[in-house]
C-alpha cells in the first residue's frame, strides 16, 4: 500500500514541478504582450504577475509533496485544487485584458486603472472567486498534511 502512495507522490511531485515551471514560463511570455494588443493592458500586467508568482508557489509545493501525509484521494484533491486555483488566477487577468473589463473584487486596480468596458464581468469575477476558494483548499490541505507528519527524532529525544 505504501508503495502505491509513494508512486502517486512521485508522480504528483513531478507534475507539480513541471506545471509550476510551465506556469512561470507562461507568465514570462505573457509579459511580452504589447499594450495595443489588448483592450485593457492592466489585465496583462496582472496575468504576468499572477502566473509567475503562482508558478513559484507551485514549485515550492512540489518540493513539499513527500512531506505531506495525505491519502491517495487527499493527494489527488490537493493536486487538482492547486492546479485549478493557480491557473485560474492568471487566466482571470488574461480574460480581463481581452474583454477590457475587470471585477469588483479589484477595487484599487479599478480606481487607479479603470477598464474601458466596466468593473464587473462575470467571467473575471468567477475566475477570481474560483481561484480564491481552490487555492485556500490547497493551502489548508498542505498545512493539514504537514501537521499530520510526525516530527523527526532528534538526538536529544533519544
Amino acid at each position: 500500500m505504501s508503495t502505491n502512495i509513494d508512486s502517486l507522490k512521485a508522480n504528483i511531485r513531478r507534475w507539480t514541478l513541471i506545471l509550476g515551471v510551465l506556469q512561470i514560463t507562461v507568465g514570462c511570455l505573457i509579459g511580452f504582450t504589447p499594450p495595443p494588443a489588448v483592450a485593457w493592458f492592466r489585465g496583462i500586467v496582472m496575468a504576468h504577475i499572477e502566473f509567475t508568482a503562482n508558478g513559484v508557489l507551485m514549485v515550492v509545493f512540489g518540493f513539499l509533496v513527500n512531506e505531506l501525509r495525505l491519502g491517495a484521494t487527499g493527494l489527488k484533491v490537493w493536486f487538482g485544487t492547486l492546479q485549478l486555483g493557480t491557473w485560474c488566477n492568471g487566466a482571470a487577468g488574461v480574460a480581463a485584458a481581452i474583454i477590457g473589463a475587470s471585477s469588483k473584487l479589484m477595487p484599487t486596480l479599478n480606481e487607479k486603472f479603470p477598464p474601458p468596458h466596466g468593473t464587473e464581468h462575470p467571467l473575471v469575477s468567477g475566475s477570481l472567486k474560483l481561484c480564491g476558494v481552490t487555492i485556500m483548499v490547497a493551502l489548508l490541505m498542505t498545512l493539514y498534511g504537514l501537521l499530520r507528519r510526525p516530527a523527526p527524532a532528534t538526538p536529544e529525544a533519544l
